[in-house]
């Protein structure tokens, strides 16, 4: 018995126990990645509405939820979608290597019951059902789902997924790891190789690689979806330029034309004509030459151009034909609505500024669109608000979550909106239906709406549970987009230019320095869109002199209040601060 025991556990022993848990771990690393090619096939074919996550993006949400605030916020200032991107291709990464560990220790388990397929699909199933356990209890309520999924409004879809998928896992590791596969697939060090063996570590090397592609192709798409023409066509749809038209006529400010400019004129040239442009008393005819020379932002965005921000690695693509929105909770008489129902109902147009609360000074998460849709009070109105009521809980397609308090719903600007510049809104813009209420900023204005349930306590939604701001008020916000930033400019005259907004208090004042805040001048103001809920564009022209400057700005609503000096990131209630553009005047 002794010597016995000697064998067992000499060199050779543990050299095979080794090589043992190498196969194991090798079949673990192939079993992951099959399982992770089955999870994203079914997200890119089978997720309802493609709502319904795959398993990596459920840790990607958990491991943003974990991030320190701090972080998380200047990560996605500075990366922005790169940032969740790289996430996901890391988690991916981690998810094989996980898989490599729950393989080897499978093999350890299989051993131990029983060397035949069933004590190895035994030990496949007990690591997968410790990995489904830990994923249902421990991630997936820290990615804001609940214990199994119970806070998701696709729970039962969640779960078979899940299921299914790492049943997938079990299943290939129990094949993968079969002595025969094991074999030909990682011979022991110093063994003669036979062909066997080298068939048997192609077809390995073959599987991997499928397995890769599939993976990375599906990734690709994931980042790429391809958006439904049928969701976007309109016949005759206006253009960004008849809408601006439309309204500035209903302003009794009449359209002008700018001068047009020859293709050799320089830029001095420009400057100079938009100087003399600058002296007209038109109070539009400077933003039209501006617009004329491609030196500011358009007054309407167009809604390609129009910023895009969530929390998705791929928006919901909801069908319309099995889409309704409710009105539930602390009502009198619920309602349920189509499609067609709100679309029949969406007659108010509004033009509105929507800005993020993660956009920077000087940063282009903002735009302006015309909106078409019904005002939310007309739906409260008809369900009926009961005593006791404190906020409107908002449930969209994508489990996100948010709220408003029932006084700031009850606003008659606020709109539940089927369009945008005259087009039904695109999957990423919150398709079929979403919200738009002034004032405050864009993650409170959902999108892809399902219900809106009247509570009697303050929710706090996705963001706020993190720390961002629940009232989410917008600060004054101003951006130069003229001069760039470190910009070279001739001397002579010069216009700056660039836009200012304060949510739905209008903006009155706009001053520009070109001493870094020492002395300062007002800048010439055009007429916003629809005043108070429109940004305003300034500009402002001055007689360049040599040197390096800084430029600053600084707007002032229609209250009177002053933007603050004091400059803080957007977290947690959005940037404040005077913006500025460092400046090079050649000679």
């Amino acid at each position: 018995m002794m010597i016995d025991d000697q064998v067992r556990t000499g060199p050779t022993s543990w050299a095979a126990r080794r090589v043992g848990n190498a196969r194991a771990g090798r079949a673990g690393f192939l079993g992951a990645l099959i399982m992770l090619a089955a999870q994203l096939i079914w997200r890119l074919n089978w997720s309802k509405d493609g709502v319904v996550q795959a398993f990596p993006e459920f840790v990607v949400a958990a491991l943003s939820r974990l991030t320190p605030l701090s972080v998380f916020g200047s990560t996605t200032e500075n990366y922005g979608s790169l940032a969740k991107k790289s996430l996901f291709v890391a988690v991916l990464v981690g998810i094989t290597a996980v898989g490599y560990g729950a393989g080897i220790v499978a093999g350890r388990i299989g051993r131990r019951l029983d060397r035949g397929a069933v004590g190895r699909l035994a030990a496949g199933f007990a690591v997968a059902a410790a990995l489904l356990l830990f994923t249902l209890v421990v991630v997936i309520p820290i990615a804001h789902l609940g214990v199994f999924a119970t806070s998701s409004s696709y729970t039962g879809d969640i779960l078979r997924q899940l299921s299914v998928t790492f049943a997938i896992f079990a299943v290939a590791w129990a094949l993968l790891a079969s002595p025969r596969l094991a074999a030909v697939g990682a011979p022991v060090p110093g063994a003669l190789v036979s062909r066997r063996a080298v068939l048997g570590q192609a077809g390995w090397g073959v599987a991997t690689l499928a397995s890769v592609a599939i993976v990375g192709g599906s990734v690709w798409r994931l980042f790429n979806p391809k958006r439904r023409s049928s969701v976007t066509a309109v016949t005759k749809a206006p253009s960004v330029q008849d809408i601006v038209a439309t309204q500035r006529a209903r302003q009794a400010h009449p359209a002008t034309t700018p001068t047009p400019v020859s293709e050799a004129a320089t830029s001095h040239d420009i400057a100079a004509l938009q100087a003399d442009v600058a002296l007209q008393t038109d109070p539009l005819a400077l933003f039209t030459q501006l617009d004329a020379d491609h030196k500011i932002t358009p007054v309407l965005t167009e809604t390609k151009d129009f910023y895009h921000v969530s929390k998705n690695l791929s928006d919901p693509t909801v069908d319309k034909s099995g889409w309704k929105l409710k009105v539930t909770g602390l009502v009198t008489k619920e309602l349920s609505l189509s499609y067609d129902d709100v679309t029949q109902r969406a007659t108010t147009k509004k033009i509105t500024t929507l800005c993020c609360i993660s956009n920077t000074l000087n940063g282009d998460l903002i735009s302006t669109a015309e909106w078409t849709g019904l005002p939310l009070v007309d739906l409260l109105k008809e369900a009926g608000i009961k005593d006791g009521a404190v906020d409107l809980k908002f449930h969209c397609a994508d489990d996100y979550e948010d709220s408003i308090p029932v006084q700031k719903g009850m606003d008659p600007n606020n709109l539940v909106v089927v369009m945008i510049n005259g087009q039904p809104l695109a999957d990423d813009h919150g398709f079929p239906v979403r919200l738009i209420i002034p004032g405050i900023y864009g993650m409170k204005n959902v999108k892809w709406l399902e219900r809106i349930e009247v509570v009697n306590a303050d929710f706090k939604g996705y963001w706020e549970s993190r720390g961002w701001s629940d009232v989410a008020i917008n600060q004054i916000w101003a951006r130069i987009d003229q001069p760039g930033d470190g910009d070279k400019i001739g001397a002579g005259p010069f216009t700056a230019s660039g836009v200012a907004a304060a949510g739905d208090r209008d903006v009155k004042r706009v001053e520009v320095s070109l001493d870094d805040g020492q002395t300062w001048a007002d800048a010439t103001l055009e007429p916003a869109l629809n005043p108070p809920f429109t940004w305003v564009r300034w500009a402002y022209t001055f007689d360049a002199k040599p040197g390096k400057s800084t430029m600053r700005i600084r707007a002032t609503d229609g209250a009177g209040q002053v933007a603050p000096q004091d400059q803080r990131e957007p977290l947690p209630d959005g940037a404040t601060g005077w913006p500025s553009r460092r400046i090079q005047v050649k000679g």
